[in-house]
């Protein structure tokens, strides 16, 4: 049976979803608050006698799609720098407030770093909250210099008063996710499929699908940092031809949901 396409509404996006040239999943986006797909082409005009109009030139379509998604999608950032998302142990920086007790404070984690330098100086902490006394990390503990232990996380000072608080900046090693930024490698082409609901007239729901077979990802990007509203924006735009040939900008199937 024909699908009628005469008259719908779109009244939600319900997730994009990425392949490589491989066809291997790079994201999916399912948070998706607002997008659009925006569609140009450009227009010369033909005059004749007088400057009149006789005609038009068409040409140089363009399409751009933008989505806000809701919450950070780790394989969309990925796509967007170029990158991919690497697992493993990577170090991270922290900042550690200790208080001393007999001349001897731990650290909360364990700082890793050149031995006998994991963590480099520490700071006493003024009763006002800023940071005084640079203290340096020795092989022994005197005046001005501290000794660290990584196998018990233990901190020996000299002379330091008990309840005084020393902060200390070091790196850990943590399981984790990373997507770096490289300035040598840009964002990457892949196949967008966008699932949308519809609804016509009289209330009956349809599904569609808007697939682009080649989207240019934009490297231009803005994350939002704390706040209420947290956003992942996302851009790319509409590539014709490639190994299939093809001038398709994308197509967008309707079909029914039950």
């Amino acid at each position: 049976m024909a699908v009628d396409v005469s008259k719908l509404i779109i009244t939600e996006v319900a997730q994009i979803t990425a392949f490589n040239n491989a066809d291997e999943l790079e994201f999916i986006m399912d948070e998706v608050q607002n997008g659009t797909i925006q569609n140009t082409q450009e227009k010369a005009d033909i005059t004749g006698k007088g400057g009149r109009k006789i005609a038009s030139l068409k040409k140089n379509k363009t399409v751009t799609v933008s989505a806000t998604n809701g919450v950070l999608v780790g394989g969309a950032l990925a796509a967007q720098t170029g990158t991919e998302v690497e697992q493993g142990k990577f170090n991270v920086r922290i900042t550690d407030v200790m208080t001393v007790k007999n001349n001897t404070c731990k650290t909360s984690k364990t700082a890793v770093g050149t031995t006998g330098a994991e963590i480099g100086a520490i700071y006493v902490k003024n009763a006002n909250g800023s940071l005084g006394t640079k203290i340096e990390q020795d092989t022994d503990a005197a005046e001005g210099t501290f000794k660290y232990d990584p196998a018990t996380q233990e901190i020996t000072v000299s002379g330091i008063a008990d309840g005084t608080e020393l902060v200390a900046f070091y790196d850990v090693e943590v399981e984790s996710a990373k997507i770096s930024n490289d300035s040598d490698k840009y964002s990457k082409v892949l196949k967008l499929y966008i699932d949308v609901v519809l609804q016509d007239s009289c209330d009956v729901e349809y599904a569609g699908q808007v697939i682009i077979q080649r989207a240019d990802v934009s490297g231009e990007f803005e994350l939002s940092l704390g706040g209420e509203n947290f956003a992942h924006a996302f851009t790319a735009e509409s590539l014709a031809g490639g190994c299939t040939g093809s001038t398709n900008l994308w197509d967008l199937i309707v079909y029914g949901v039950n």
